[in-house]
Protein backbone atom coordinates (compact mmCIF):
# COMPACT_ATOMS: atom_id res chain seq x y z
CA UNK A 1 0.00 0.00 0.00
CA UNK A 2 1.04 3.91 -0.86
CA UNK A 3 0.97 6.71 1.56
CA UNK A 4 -3.00 7.20 2.49
CA UNK A 5 -2.30 10.59 4.20
CA UNK A 6 -5.41 11.49 2.68
CA UNK A 7 -7.10 8.58 3.83
CA UNK A 8 -8.50 8.28 7.63
CA UNK A 9 -9.50 4.47 8.53
CA UNK A 10 -13.04 4.72 10.06
CA UNK A 11 -15.94 2.57 10.86
CA UNK A 12 -16.61 -0.48 9.16
CA UNK A 13 -19.32 -3.23 10.79
CA UNK A 14 -17.67 -6.20 10.06
CA UNK A 15 -20.27 -7.87 12.82
CA UNK A 16 -23.00 -7.43 10.25
CA UNK A 17 -21.26 -8.01 7.11
CA UNK A 18 -20.71 -11.49 5.60
CA UNK A 19 -18.02 -10.13 3.46
CA UNK A 20 -14.24 -12.17 3.86
CA UNK A 21 -12.47 -11.16 7.18
CA UNK A 22 -10.06 -7.94 7.09
CA UNK A 23 -12.30 -5.57 5.44
CA UNK A 24 -11.57 -2.00 6.23
CA UNK A 25 -12.81 1.15 5.32
CA UNK A 26 -11.50 4.65 4.92
CA UNK A 27 -12.79 8.22 4.28
CA UNK A 28 -12.05 10.02 1.43
CA UNK A 29 -12.57 13.76 -0.25
CA UNK A 30 -14.29 14.38 -3.25
CA UNK A 31 -13.14 17.25 -5.62
CA UNK A 32 -15.99 19.48 -3.99
CA UNK A 33 -14.91 18.73 -0.47
CA UNK A 34 -17.77 16.10 0.09
CA UNK A 35 -16.73 13.15 2.47
CA UNK A 36 -17.39 9.54 1.32
CA UNK A 37 -16.44 6.54 2.16
CA UNK A 38 -14.72 3.66 0.87
CA UNK A 39 -14.25 0.02 2.14
CA UNK A 40 -11.57 -2.76 0.92
CA UNK A 41 -12.38 -6.45 0.88
CA UNK A 42 -8.70 -7.33 -0.05
CA UNK A 43 -7.53 -10.75 -1.81
CA UNK A 44 -3.31 -11.73 -1.17
CA UNK A 45 -3.25 -13.35 -4.38
CA UNK A 46 -5.89 -11.10 -5.71
CA UNK A 47 -5.64 -11.33 -9.92
CA UNK A 48 -7.48 -8.08 -9.97
CA UNK A 49 -9.72 -5.20 -8.36
CA UNK A 50 -13.49 -5.16 -8.63
CA UNK A 51 -14.95 -1.52 -8.28
CA UNK A 52 -18.35 -2.50 -6.74
CA UNK A 53 -20.87 0.82 -7.45
CA UNK A 54 -23.89 0.28 -5.28
CA UNK A 55 -27.45 1.52 -5.55
CA UNK A 56 -29.60 4.34 -4.07
CA UNK A 57 -29.93 3.93 -0.52
CA UNK A 58 -27.13 0.96 -0.12
CA UNK A 59 -24.28 0.83 1.79
CA UNK A 60 -21.20 -1.38 1.57
CA UNK A 61 -21.60 -3.78 4.29
CA UNK A 62 -24.60 -4.97 1.98
CA UNK A 63 -21.88 -6.26 -0.52
CA UNK A 64 -20.23 -8.25 2.25
CA UNK A 65 -21.57 -11.29 0.66
CA UNK A 66 -20.80 -10.12 -2.84
CA UNK A 67 -17.08 -9.57 -1.88
CA UNK A 68 -16.90 -13.14 -0.44
CA UNK A 69 -18.40 -14.36 -3.76
CA UNK A 70 -15.50 -12.46 -5.50
CA UNK A 71 -12.57 -13.38 -3.14
CA UNK A 72 -13.59 -17.17 -4.14
CA UNK A 73 -12.86 -16.01 -7.56
CA UNK A 74 -9.61 -14.62 -6.81
CA UNK A 75 -10.64 -10.45 -6.95
CA UNK A 76 -10.25 -8.15 -4.35
CA UNK A 77 -13.73 -5.17 -3.98
CA UNK A 78 -13.40 -1.86 -3.24
CA UNK A 79 -16.94 -0.81 -2.53
CA UNK A 80 -18.23 3.02 -2.34
CA UNK A 81 -20.93 5.32 0.06
CA UNK A 82 -21.79 7.94 -2.70
CA UNK A 83 -22.96 10.99 -1.52
CA UNK A 84 -25.95 10.88 0.17
CA UNK A 85 -25.74 7.34 1.05
CA UNK A 86 -24.55 4.66 3.50
CA UNK A 87 -22.62 6.73 5.67
CA UNK A 88 -21.72 9.39 3.13
CA UNK A 89 -22.03 13.07 3.82
CA UNK A 90 -25.40 14.60 3.08
CA UNK A 91 -26.53 17.52 1.68
CA UNK A 92 -28.93 18.86 3.14
CA UNK A 93 -30.00 19.08 6.89
CA UNK A 94 -32.14 15.89 6.50
CA UNK A 95 -30.08 12.80 7.41
CA UNK A 96 -32.52 10.34 5.85
CA UNK A 97 -32.20 12.29 2.39
CA UNK A 98 -30.45 11.11 -0.54
CA UNK A 99 -30.16 13.88 -2.29
CA UNK A 100 -27.60 15.23 -5.06
CA UNK A 101 -27.70 18.33 -6.84
CA UNK A 102 -26.67 16.88 -10.09
CA UNK A 103 -26.09 13.42 -10.83
CA UNK A 104 -22.78 14.45 -12.36
CA UNK A 105 -21.71 14.82 -9.26
CA UNK A 106 -21.18 11.32 -8.60
CA UNK A 107 -18.83 11.32 -11.11
CA UNK A 108 -16.50 13.27 -8.88
CA UNK A 109 -17.01 10.52 -6.43
CA UNK A 110 -15.96 7.80 -8.60
CA UNK A 111 -12.66 10.18 -9.19
CA UNK A 112 -12.55 9.82 -5.48
CA UNK A 113 -12.82 5.92 -5.07
CA UNK A 114 -10.39 5.75 -7.95
CA UNK A 115 -7.54 7.56 -6.69
CA UNK A 116 -8.27 5.33 -3.02
CA UNK A 117 -8.02 2.60 -5.35
CA UNK A 118 -4.56 3.92 -6.39
CA UNK A 119 -3.55 4.87 -3.12
CA UNK A 120 -4.33 1.54 -1.47
CA UNK A 121 -1.94 -0.04 -4.92
CA UNK A 122 -4.84 -2.16 -5.35
CA UNK A 123 -3.97 -5.02 -8.12
CA UNK A 124 -5.29 -4.25 -11.77
CA UNK A 125 -6.72 -5.08 -14.10
CA UNK A 126 -9.66 -3.34 -12.42
CA UNK A 127 -13.37 -4.69 -12.94
CA UNK A 128 -16.72 -2.67 -12.63
CA UNK A 129 -19.87 -4.06 -11.14
CA UNK A 130 -22.42 -2.11 -10.68
CA UNK A 131 -26.09 -2.26 -9.38
CA UNK A 132 -29.16 -0.19 -10.12
CA UNK A 133 -28.37 3.31 -9.86
CA UNK A 134 -25.02 2.45 -9.57
CA UNK A 135 -25.25 1.31 -13.09
CA UNK A 136 -26.25 5.11 -13.89
CA UNK A 137 -23.09 6.52 -12.55
CA UNK A 138 -20.92 3.64 -14.24
CA UNK A 139 -22.44 3.81 -17.90
CA UNK A 140 -21.21 7.78 -17.58
CA UNK A 141 -18.22 6.93 -16.32
CA UNK A 142 -17.37 4.14 -18.73
CA UNK A 143 -18.06 6.89 -21.81
CA UNK A 144 -15.77 9.60 -20.02
CA UNK A 145 -12.93 6.41 -19.96
CA UNK A 146 -13.48 4.95 -16.81
CA UNK A 147 -10.08 2.35 -16.46
CA UNK A 148 -12.17 -1.14 -16.16
CA UNK A 149 -11.22 -3.98 -18.25
CA UNK A 150 -14.44 -5.46 -17.75
CA UNK A 151 -18.01 -4.21 -16.52
CA UNK A 152 -20.89 -5.94 -15.66
CA UNK A 153 -24.55 -4.25 -14.77
CA UNK A 154 -27.13 -5.55 -12.52
CA UNK A 155 -31.05 -3.94 -12.73
CA UNK A 156 -29.54 -0.77 -14.13
CA UNK A 157 -30.80 2.44 -14.03
CA UNK A 158 -30.36 3.29 -17.29
CA UNK A 159 -33.49 5.57 -17.02
CA UNK A 160 -36.86 5.77 -15.32
CA UNK A 161 -39.87 4.20 -16.26
CA UNK A 162 -42.57 5.97 -17.52
CA UNK A 163 -45.49 5.37 -19.83
CA UNK A 164 -45.01 7.63 -22.86
CA UNK A 165 -48.34 9.18 -21.87
CA UNK A 166 -47.70 10.27 -18.28
CA UNK A 167 -44.14 11.84 -19.69
CA UNK A 168 -46.12 15.47 -20.01
CA UNK A 169 -47.59 15.11 -16.56
CA UNK A 170 -44.59 14.52 -15.60
CA UNK A 171 -42.67 17.72 -16.74
CA UNK A 172 -46.20 19.81 -16.18
CA UNK A 173 -45.61 18.76 -12.34
CA UNK A 174 -42.06 19.38 -12.68
CA UNK A 175 -42.36 23.09 -14.25
CA UNK A 176 -45.01 24.27 -11.92
CA UNK A 177 -43.59 22.97 -9.11
CA UNK A 178 -40.72 25.54 -10.03
CA UNK A 179 -43.23 28.42 -10.73
CA UNK A 180 -45.04 28.25 -7.03
CA UNK A 181 -41.68 27.66 -5.40
CA UNK A 182 -41.20 24.01 -4.83
CA UNK A 183 -38.64 23.34 -7.32
CA UNK A 184 -35.85 22.86 -5.07
CA UNK A 185 -37.78 21.00 -2.21
CA UNK A 186 -36.75 17.31 -1.75
CA UNK A 187 -39.58 14.62 -2.56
Amino acid sequence: MRDMADMDSTQFCEDITTGPKGGQAWWIKARDGVRLRVALWPHKKAKGTVLLFPGRTEYIEKYGGTARDLAKCGYATLVIDWRGQGLADRLTDNPMAGHVQNFTDYQMDVAAMLEAAEQLDLPKPYHLLAHSMGGCIALRSLHEGLPVQTATFSAPMFRIGMAAYMRPFAWAMSWGSRLVGLGAKIA
